[in-house]
């Protein structure tokens, strides 16, 4: 069986101004990728890093990692292997491996100047997907979950992540290999059915039918989640504003003659731009805010919802709100919502303001901020120095310290943010220049 791959093709799309980094475990797809990859290079005179991350997890990883160098060399490539350090979590490794391996690849990409990651996944994987999590239910979610694996994603730092293979299945792939004479290295982990993904690949098999028809499935359900979601950041854009606190406000008649799946993203997204959370409200809680169960005043996910004046007005409930030092250096994220960098040599503590303190702040100023509902100062951070005066970044009246940075974070868009979400970014990004503009985070 001759088969053909053209490289031209599937890496059109990639920017060569700066270095390329290409991710590889030494498995049958990322070997594929590598070959694949370093082909295309010669011909765009491109520059490629090859890199394997090392989890730590199994004692055959610093062996592979050591095959995947070698084949790199024969290539003329380089290759680096990261590992991953530390203690491991308990429960949830593969999640938290991912988000590791992500991570250290994100670093390295930005320590060489390098805009763009390449990864092996496959047709095969995208059905996986597909049927995992339709396993669980997401049937429900309106083209987001069901849109699988996006074939572009950016990492929290904005670098690209790019799955050129997602049209190509394994079995190409392997075949492929098998006509350049190149061996991989199967994990033994692929075939431990403790996991649900080996389980539902060993019931998939290699129906290239059904593989392709599942990839179908994502692309039309991709194209969905984008479309809803470009609507709903049209709205957003539009009519969401903001004001001390921060309180946060959307009128009602954004919403009106708008489909359930546009209002119900709108929702979610202010909820998670308010309440800091690392995923979006479910569906079932969000569809009461849509329902007549909802008259005037509901909390979720630490965000307060409540009716006013013709308006929905949002704000950070006063409950688990941390407490932390942030000291010289430091680069943390506050209550999922701010992420503080503090490039000066003192350090500040920063943390939810309580009514006493409020009221003491008030009295030694002589006025009481102009903010209502009040129940939005319990949610607003302050930060104050060793010495130094409170000083609260969303309220009128206060600058930030020298040196030191404020700015919003919405986790759950924003790290890990597929293609198909991108206006729901450019929507976050108008917003923090418009908090930008607001005097006092920078």
């Amino acid at each position: 069986m001759t088969v053909s791959i053209n490289p031209l093709v599937l890496f059109d799309d990639i920017d060569t101004d700066n270095p390329i980094i290409v991710a590889v475990s030494g498995g049958s797809d990322s070997i594929a990728l590598l070959l694949l990859v370093s082909s295309w290079a010669k011909s765009v005179d491109a520059t490629i890093q090859v890199v394997t991350i090392d989890h730590g997890l199994r004692p055959e990883a610093a062996a592979e990692a050591g095959f995947v160098s070698g084949v790199s060399e024969g290539l003329g490539l380089p290759h680096l292997t990261l590992a991953w350090d530390g203690i491991k979590p308990d429960s949830g490794i593969s999640q938290a491996a991912r988000n590791a391996r992500y991570e250290l690849l994100e670093e390295f990409a930005l320590d060489i100047g390098a805009k763009t990651i390449l990864v092996g996944h496959t047709a095969n994987d995208q059905a996986e997907t597909i049927l995992m999590r339709n396993a669980r239910g997401e049937e429900g979610q309106q083209g987001r979950g069901l849109s699988g694996i996006a074939p572009l994603m950016l990492l929290p730092k904005r670098t690209r992540l790019v799955r050129p293979l997602l049209n190509v299945s394994r079995s190409e792939l392997r075949a492929y290999l098998k006509e350049m004479n190149q061996s991989w290295i199967e994990d033994p982990s692929n075939s431990d059915e403790v996991y649900e993904r080996v389980r539902i690949r060993n019931t998939l098999g290699d129906d290239q039918k059904r593989i392709a028809e599942l990839c179908k499935f994502a692309k039309v359900s991709g194209e969905l989640r984008k479309s809803i979601a470009v609507a709903a950041s049209s709205i957003l854009s539009e009519h969401v504003t903001f004001s001390q606190g921060p309180l946060y406000a959307l009128p009602d008649h954004a919403l009106k003659d708008v489909p359930v799946a546009v209002k119900r993203l709108v929702l979610q997204v202010m909820i998670a731009t308010v309440g800091g959370a690392a995923y979006f409200a479910s569906e079932p809680s969000v569809a009461k805010l849509l329902s007549n169960d909802f008259e005037d005043r509901m909390t979720l996910g630490h965000c307060v919802i409540e009716k006013n004046r013709g308006a929905l007005r949002f704000y950070r409930e006063k409950r688990n709100l941390p407490s932390i030092v942030v000291g010289p250096g430091d680069h943390v994220l506050w209550d999922g919502r701010f992420t503080i960098e503090n490039n000066s040599a003192s350090s500040y503590f920063c943390g939810p303001l309580s009514f006493d303190q409020l009221q003491a702040l008030e009295q030694a100023r002589g006025r009481k901020f102009d903010i209502k509902p009040r129940a939005v100062l319990g949610g607003t951070p302050y930060l104050c120095g060793d010495g130094d005066d409170v000083i609260l970044p969303f309220i009128k009246g206060f600058e930030m310290p020298a040196k030191m940075k404020l700015s919003l974070t919405v986790r759950s868009i924003e790290h890990f943010c597929p293609e198909y979400d991108f206006s729901l970014l450019d929507f976050i990004d108008a917003l923090k220049t418009r908090m930008a503009s607001f005097g006092h985070v920078n």
